[in-house]
């Protein structure tokens, strides 16, 4: 039977630090080891995991009242994202990917693998190994959300969100909140080794050391909100913006009664109607919202807490609910009493997301843990065939075009090239074409292979074969995480594939590449091996 073990880092891998401050204060910790002990059975790596429990820890938004019941209670929905260059966008990718370099050693054989750059490596694999949902909708991902709760809407994994407090008999239970949750993030052995995918006999190999650098300094905390009152649902032949709330005149039904408050004894009331409000409705309750309205004084912005969520005005006794299919928003706080002696007029209401206080807001690893897959009954062999790789970093030094010659070993039967930035772990770098020999003999004739052309699909496609994977997703496009809900999410990226022969001897390998604007910068060769422990 199968038993599951968990062991501890020997570093007892525990930080927080704040994403603003990373340049005057970054995280210290990056290295992490686990070792498995010597003559206790066979496991199954590839059920193998380890898990870096991780929360977000929100700064207050400075326009919170200082006063309120708000400023400690509110939620934000913020995401932590993996971001390789300063600016608005993030990528969603692998965990693995937050780790630069990968050691595995045994006691009876020494080294298994050592791979360099392992999360560029991951980023170019599992994006091509994923299709768009799968990259979505994976519980493993950096930059990943919850559901799709509107047009470009995004909950962030951080989250347990609470979309209605409201019973059918229009009673709400404030008690009944969104709340903050820390969350395992997941990086499977499989994705950073070859024999991750093996059965592996610690009574052969011994103690088994998995040494990990991670790259915890390129994390960022993005909220994923803040433009609900821009943009549009178009479902159900709508077409008006999520953070669109009715007015409160004589012509919309009802003016603000006089020393009476919007929002708390007034409600909110959505001008979009909803079949599925807890689908398609970005806001939650206990989130923190700005309002915008216009008053008799002019143009008024507040601040509070969603304390309650009612969907169609409290006709829900019915089955099927046959009210308006309004979504009915109360705050905790007042947004604006009306202290004018008589009725007013309330008019261009709206409310969207309010972002925590990003100079404040900090990422804490509470701990690091590997997860076993123990099988107590089961011999693993004492041999494995494995597929790993050997790394050759290059710096392009800005050239537009850039020549470099390999020596590659003669048990490689791929190559992956990744173009990127200095440092990064995404293959975003522009180019234009590139040519490859191996031993004076060009691989594609007399042609250059185009960027995202026929011809450079064709070679992905050939060493995915050469591989024996089939490819999940060949858009050339990673998954962009924005700061607000509409942001664009389709970011090219363009990776190099090519398949080698194996050979008795080495392989001469000669390698250029024409930049597009900037000049390369990482140009990194990803030699892929097959060997045997």
């Amino acid at each position: 039977m199968e038993s599951i073990i968990k062991i501890s880092s020997e570093q007892g891998f525990s930080q927080t630090w704040a994403p603003a401050d990373i340049a005057t204060a970054p995280p210290t910790l990056k290295l992490v080891d686990f070792v498995i002990p010597a003559n206790t059975g066979t496991y199954d790596l590839g059920s193998c995991f380890i898990n870096l429990n991780m929360e977000i820890l929100p700064g207050a938004n400075a326009n919170m009242n200082p006063g309120s019941s708000t400023v400690g209670d509110a939620l934000y929905n913020d995401e932590i994202v993996l971001q390789e260059r300063a600016g608005p966008i993030a990528y969603m990718g692998d965990v693995a990917q937050m780790v630069r370099n990968a050691d595995m050693t045994c006691s009876e054989r020494g080294m298994v693998e050592s791979i360099r750059r392992v999360g560029l490596l991951r980023s170019v694999l599992w994006n091509m190994e994923n299709d768009k949902a799968e990259q979505h909708d994976g519980n493993n991902n950096i930059g990943t959300f919850f559901g799709r709760r509107g047009i470009g809407a995004r909950t962030s994994s951080f989250l347990q969100i609470m979309g209605n407090n409201t019973s059918v008999t229009g009673v709400a239970d404030t008690s009944i909140k969104a709340s903050r949750i820390s969350r395992d993030m997941r990086i499977n052995l499989s994705d950073l080794f070859g024999v991750g995918s093996a059965l592996w006999n610690t009574d052969i190999y011994g103690a088994t050391r998995i040494h990990l650098e991670l790259m915890p300094q390129n994390l960022r905390v993005f909220t994923l909100g803040g433009n609900e009152q821009a943009d549009t649902f178009t479902g159900q032949g709508q077409n008006a913006a999520y953070g669109a709330i009715v007015d409160y005149t004589v012509a919309a039904g009802k003016q603000l009664p006089n020393t009476e408050a919007l929002g708390s004894t007034n409600p909110l009331v959505t001008t979009l109607t909803y079949e599925d409000f807890q689908l398609n409705m970005p806001f939650f309750v206990g989130q923190a919202i700005q309002c915008d309205f216009t008053n008799t004084a002019g143009a008024q912005v507040a601040y509070s807490i969603i304390d309650a969520i009612e969907y169609n005005l409290g006709t829900n006794a019915t089955n099927p609910p046959a009210g308006t299919g309004q979504v009915r928003i109360t705050t905790r706080d007042p947004l604006y009493t009306n202290l004018t002696g008589g009725a007013e007029d309330i008019t261009g209401i709206t409310i969207k997301a309010l972002n925590s206080d990003n100079a404040t807001t900090a990422i804490r690893i509470n701990n690091a843990e590997i997860v076993l897959s123990n099988l107590p009954s089961v011999n693993g062999p004492d041999g494995i065939d494995y597929r790993t790789y050997s790394t050759e970093e290059t710096q392009g030094a800005g050239a537009l075009t850039f020549n470099k010659q390999i020596i590659v070993e003669p048990n490689a039967q791929n190559l992956i090239v990744a173009n990127c930035d200095t440092g990064a772990n995404v293959a975003d770098k522009n180019w234009t074409s590139y040519r490859m020999s191996i031993d004076n003999v060009d691989v594609t004739g007399n042609r250059d292979v185009a960027q995202r052309q026929p011809l450079h699909r064709e070679r992905i496609l050939r060493t995915f074969n050469n591989r024996g994977q089939d490819i999940s997703n060949l858009s050339l496009d990673l998954i962009g995480v924005a700061g607000t809900q509409g942001g664009a999410n389709q970011i090219p990226f363009d990776p190099i594939f090519e398949t080698l022969p194996l050979t008795q001897d080495q392989k001469i390998v000669n390698f250029k590449i024409t930049q597009d604007g900037g000049g390369a910068e990482d140009v990194v060769f990803f030699k892929e091996l097959v060997k045997t422990i």
